[in-house]
């Protein structure tokens, strides 16, 4: 007489005279649901509809973003404020060098100044000067979750205007409140025209109706934030020129630590005037005060900062690191070149897409039946397997 094996109560699972143990039975189970969790994700990837989808490649579909229409506003508007900018500059007989501006942007400046501060690369200027920059804030914006009247604080280098102004469009497309703090020293190719800085474009975009916007104070710039060691060496004279000719009250400190903290005032000052906290900081170039001194800041990520990945207590650690400290989202914009590749977006294109162009606009389709679909059958093949080792116990001799 044969002793009947365990196995034998579920033997009826195997096929072409194959049987199973109970722990056979589970693997299949878990395999099988993997094999379909699998294949619907594969199908929800790639069941975006044309309607909505730009291809990006073999199978992959792009939808656009739930903020679409607002990149796209905030596009138009730097590409309005850009071809203001660039017609002030041809009235004023500052001229618009094709070689180093084929876009006709206005937003490029010369090689060296009185005001240029440090080197610059050129690729990386032109790079900005895509009006899917101000696409792109508004997609930070919106993954920081600020909502319309939030206060943005802007501590910015007159390096790279195309991205300030990238900001501003962003603000204005979201109805964010920006508070802006200039310095007027600027690498070579940014807004290093002693009289034609950023604060002389932003007035004329104020009195033009295009950005309603004032900067909430200015300082020199430069080494130790004074105006001081321009490449030229011509002092601080042009800077202070720059600087009073704005009109905002103009910072000047004795030390970095110092011109931080000031800098930290007039935010806070600002923020409850408009009646919000500071929501948000947007670092753009490197000025010193904003992207700190320290070892650290060069391990700063670009892009929205969330959790920084590194920390500093250094006293001239800067603004990035201060809101950062307060749990405050940062938006680093300095690597332009990283930053444009990272978003889909053409280091320095020539001509300039048009708004609504560009991977900053759109997102990997999904499809919510498809993944439903899939996760229903997945869970069939969990509850089936799991209902075959309970009938095969229960048939099993004790």
């Amino acid at each position: 007489m044969h002793t009947k094996k365990p196995w034998m109560a579920v033997s009826g699972l195997a096929p072409l005279g194959r049987v199973f143990t109970r722990s056979h039975v589970r693997v299949l189970g878990i395999v099988l649901a993997a094999a379909l969790a699998v294949a619907g994700l594969s199908l929800a990837e790639g069941s975006g509809q044309a309607s909505l989808a730009l291809r990006g490649g073999p199978g992959i579909a792009l939808a656009k973003t739930a903020f679409y229409d607002r990149q796209v506003r905030a596009a138009e508007i730097m590409h309005n404020c850009a071809l203001a900018i660039a017609e002030e500059r041809t009235a004023r007989g500052i001229r618009i060098d094709p070689e180093l501006d084929p876009n006709g942007t206005g937003l490029i400046g010369a090689e060296f100044t009185a005001i240029t501060t440090t080197l610059g690369v050129l690729e990386a200027k032109r790079t900005t000067t895509n009006p899917a920059f101000a696409a792109l804030m508004v997609r930070y914006l919106r993954e920081a979750r600020l909502q319309p009247g939030d206060v943005v604080a802007v501590g910015a280098s007159g390096s790279f205007p195309a991205l300030i102004l990238a900001t501003l469009a962003a603000c204005k497309a979201l109805d964010l409140q920006p508070a802006v703090i200039y310095s007027v020293g600027a690498s070579m190719y940014g807004a290093n025209i002693p009289d034609f800085t950023f604060a002389d474009m932003l007035a004329l975009l104020d009195r033009r109706g295009l950005l309603p916007y004032e900067l909430a104070a200015v300082s020199l710039g430069g080494e130790g934030d004074a105006g001081a060691s321009g490449i030229l060496g011509q002092g601080t004279e042009w800077f202070e020129q720059a600087a009073f000719r704005s009109g905002a009250p103009v910072l000047k400190a004795d030390t970095i630590a110092d011109s931080i903290r000031r800098r930290m005032e007039v935010f806070a000052d600002t923020a409850e005037r408009l009646g919000r906290p500071v929501a948000c900081f947007v670092n753009i170039g490197g000025a010193t005060a904003n992207y700190g001194n320290t070892a650290a800041s060069l391990d700063f990520p670009n892009g929205l900062v969330l959790q920084p990945t590194v920390m500093s207590a250094h006293p001239e650690r800067g603004l990035i690191f201060e809101y950062a400290a307060m749990g405050v989202p940062v938006i680093n914009l300095l690597d332009a070149r990283g930053l444009a590749i990272r978003n889909g977006l053409p280091v320095d294109p020539i001509p300039l897409p048009r708004p609504g162009e560009g991977g900053v606009y759109f997102t990997q389709a999904h499809s919510r039946p498809a993944a439903a679909a899939a996760l229903l059958a997945s869970a069939s093949a969990v509850l089936t397997a799991a209902g075959a080792l309970r009938r095969g116990r229960r048939g099993a001799p004790a």
